[in-house]
């Protein structure tokens, strides 16, 4: 299931056992960075993880790297490109894999299924649907299988209109049970990174667009 009956937790990932909640700053030190750079914190904003994408410069793959205070590597992403209709991976650095995030993009809305090692789909996060947000937070509920149940939600903080229109910088805060599965706790925190590239992806590829049509 997933929660938790005996507190377990992959190595470096032990911190995420005693919190319900975090949250994620991206840290570009501008607009002209060419790759995204995250720290995430828990509620009490005690530091816990840096990831950083690491992009191939002609392949399809973005790779995300989680690492933690110490600088140990604790967490890795392997996700495909925007064209690509591949699962995004998550592992461990021994290779120990803690599931996958399949996206979809339905009726204006981009969802995700949360899958463990097996494929079998564990949670879904329903993203806000067309206009909703505007000017406000953006909502990702996070449901049961059977969408009944909401147990936790990931939302990208609105920074008021000045921040939004001149800054590319994102914060996100993630809630969930406390006693949620380890593993499943960090799929979350995967997702929330998954939803950000993806953003940045298709802002990458508008701005491409634009640039090619002068």
């Amino acid at each position: 299931g997933i929660m938790a009956r005996v507190p377990i937790a992959p190595p470096g990932l032990e911190n995420l056992l005693q919190v319900n909640g975090l949250f994620v700053k991206e840290t570009r030190n501008s607009m002209f960075q060419s790759h995204c750079t995250y720290d995430l914190f828990d509620i009490n904003g005690q530091f816990l993880y840096h990831a950083d994408e690491q992009r191939e410069c002609c392949g399809p793959r973005i790779d995300c790297r989680v690492t933690n205070a110490q600088g140990y590597n604790v967490l890795n992403l392997l996700v495909p490109s925007e064209c690509c209709t591949c699962d995004t991976k998550v592992s461990t650095p021994s290779g120990e894999l803690l599931g996958y995030i399949i996206k979809e993009w339905t009726s204006f809305t981009l969802s995700f299924d949360i899958l463990d090692p097996l494929g079998l789909v564990c949670l879904k996060v329903k993203g806000p649907g067309w206009g909703e947000g505007f000017m406000s937070d953006l909502h990702y509920k996070v449901l049961s299988t059977d969408k009944a149940t909401q147990i936790g939600v990931i939302t990208r903080v609105w920074r008021g209109l000045s921040k939004e229109m001149f800054s590319s910088k994102e914060n996100y805060t993630i809630n969930f049970p406390m006693d949620l599965h380890v593993s499943i706790k960090a799929m979350l925190m995967a997702c929330t990174l998954l939803i950000d590239l993806l953003i940045e992806e298709r802002r990458r590829h508008e701005r491409s667009q634009a640039a090619s049509q002068h």
